[in-house]
């Protein structure tokens, strides 16, 4: 009985699903692509799975990040630039962004934010063929700094799911802006 009373407040408009750890399935979030069209998460992923990362149009954080995440993108496990922020009191977040290489969404109502429990922007939510969240955590160790790289996270979990590996490291704490949620 518990477990339909909470299916049941899930649903209803504005409430939040419990946040998704680490083993947990990626539920199918509505989205809205940053230059027109309608989409949702389970349409976005490859035949391995998907990589979800928080962004911003404003934070120098993402700024330092884009080529190394853009350049982490395949086929089977493709890269997903997610925008949460309130494009209404921001509204440099409601710009479709630089021409990026990977696909480029917006969280209208940060639904996705909230139940996946993302903070910052960069976020990583890496997602095997099964959905479920195998890696959440930072992009790599030197956030200011390609070059000082010393653990690459997020590569690593790319790499390791596209062999069709097991992730070896599956939760790093992540850096960057905070996410100003609608």
């Amino acid at each position: 009985m518990y477990r339909l009373i909470l299916l049941a407040v899930s649903l209803l408009p504005g409430v939040v699903a419990a946040q998704v750890s680490v083993g947990g399935v990626m539920p199918d979030v509505a989205l809205q692509n940053m230059r027109g069209g309608d989409t949702s998460t389970h349409a976005l992923f490859g035949d391995q799975g998907a990589a979800f990362v928080f962004w911003s149009n404003d934070c120098n954080w993402t700024d330092q990040y884009e080529s190394r995440v853009e350049a982490l993108n395949t086929a089977s496990v493709p890269v997903i630039l997610v925008n949460s922020n309130d494009a209404t009191v921001f509204p440099k977040e409601a710009e479709p962004g630089k021409q990026y290489d990977v696909a480029y969404v917006r969280d209208l109502e940060g639904r996705l934010a909230q139940t996946l429990g993302a903070k910052r922007t960069p976020h990583v939510f890496v997602f095997d063929r099964e959905k479920a969240l195998v890696y959440v955590g930072g992009i790599d160790d030197s956030p200011a700094d390609a070059q000082q790289v010393q653990a690459a996270w997020f590569q690593d979990a790319i790499e390791q799911l596209s062999s069709g590996q097991s992730v070896s490291v599956s939760s790093t704490q992540s850096f960057g802006c905070r996410i100003k949620l609608p």
